[in-house]
């Protein structure tokens, strides 16, 4: 079974739990969460890494401030 990790979507940018094992860095549920990574979500379904940040508030506020208002 494989674990997913803790991610939500801001616009198209997607914040994703990460933390640090021997093998590499993985997903993590938010409780053991050591990073956020933010990833920008293209068309194509794939994901470009953006920004590291230590706790979810950074992270969050730097996808915010990334996101154009929208008319409605």
């Amino acid at each position: 079974m494989s674990f997913k990790g803790f991610k939500v979507i801001v616009g198209r940018l997607q914040i994703r739990a990460m933390r640090q094992l021997p093998t590499g860095i993985v997903p993590a549920c938010q409780s053991d969460a050591e990073t956020y990574h933010v990833y920008r979500r293209n068309a194509d379904g794939s994901t470009q890494l953006q920004h590291t940040d230590v706790d979810f508030d950074s992270a969050f506020t730097y996808c915010t401030g990334l996101q154009r208002p929208t008319r409605h």
